[in-house]
C-alpha cells in the first residue's frame, strides 16, 4: 500500500511540475506543451489556455480586472485543495489511470468554471496565447485535429509518438521512485522531452498545417520566463 502510495504521489509531482512548466519556467516561448503530451499531459492538450491564467503577462495581455484576478485565485486555490485531497485519499483507488482520468475530469470542470470568469474577447486571445505556448504540440488534441485536417494516417503517428513519449515519462518516473533523480531535476527533463516530441511532431505534420497553427496563434506574443525555481 506504501508503495502504491508513493507511485501515486510520484505521479501528482510530476503533473504538477508540468503544470508549473508551462504556465511559468522553462525553455522558450513556442511549443511549451508539457510532459507526457498524451494520456500523462494533464491540462497541457487544453487548448482554451486556462493552464497559462497564473501567468503575471498573460493576465496582462488580456486585461484582466482586479475582480477577475480575485475570482481566478479563488477557483485556482480550490483546485489545489481537491488536488492535495485527492492524492491524499489515494486517488483512482491506488491505479495510475484511473487517478489520471480522475484529474482530467477535475480539470475538465476546473476549466468550464475558469473560462466563464472571461469575457469572449478575452477567451479568444487565451485560446490563441495557448496555440503559441503549446506549439506542434496542439496536433495531439482531438479538437485542433479536425481544424488542421489532421489525415488517419498522421493520426497513427502521432499515436505512436505519445506511446513514445508516455514510455519516455514512465522511465523518468521510475528513476524518481528510485531516487536516481531528484524533483529538482524533473523540470528540466521534461522540457528536454517536451522539445524532442514537438520536434518529431512537426515532421508529422504538412507545411500547411504548421502554417496554420502559426495563424491560429494570433498576434506574436513574448512570453517572459521565468528561471527554474523563480
Amino acid at each position: 500500500m506504501k508503495s502504491t502510495f508513493k507511485s501515486i504521489l510520484v505521479a501528482g509531482i510530476a503533473v504538477l511540475a508540468a503544470v508549473s512548466m508551462a504556465q511559468g519556467g522553462g525553455g522558450g516561448g513556442g511549443g511549451r506543451g508539457g510532459f507526457g503530451q498524451g494520456r500523462g499531459g494533464f491540462g497541457m492538450q487544453d487548448p482554451s489556455g486556462v493552464f497559462l491564467l497564473r501567468r503575471e503577462d498573460v493576465q496582462g495581455e488580456l486585461k484582466l480586472t482586479a475582480d477577475q484576478k480575485s475570482k481566478l485565485t479563488t477557483i485556482q486555490e480550490d483546485q489545489r485543495a481537491k488536488m492535495r485531497e485527492m492524492f491524499q485519499n489515494g486517488g483512482g483507488g491506488g491505479d495510475r489511470e484511473a487517478m489520471m482520468a480522475e484529474m482530467q475530469k477535475m480539470q475538465a470542470e476546473n476549466n468550464k468554471v475558469t473560462l466563464a470568469v472571461l469575457d469572449d474577447t478575452q477567451k479568444k486571445r487565451l485560446k490563441e496565447l495557448a496555440v503559441q505556448r503549446m506549439g506542434n504540440g496542439i496536433a495531439a488534441n482531438a479538437e485542433m485535429q479536425k481544424e488542421l485536417g489532421i489525415t488517419d494516417d498522421q493520426k497513427t503517428k502521432i499515436k505512436d509518438l505519445q506511446a513514445k513519449q508516455q514510455e519516455a515519462s514512465q522511465a523518468v518516473m521510475q528513476k524518481m521512485r528510485d531516487g536516481e533523480i531528484q524533483r529538482e531535476e524533473l523540470q528540466a527533463i521534461m522540457q528536454k522531452n517536451t522539445d524532442i516530441y514537438n520536434a518529431e511532431l512537426g515532421k508529422i505534420l504538412t507545411d500547411a498545417q504548421k502554417a496554420k497553427i502559426k495563424e491560429m496563434g494570433g498576434k506574436p506574443f513574448k512570453f517572459v520566463e521565468q528561471q527554474p525555481g523563480g
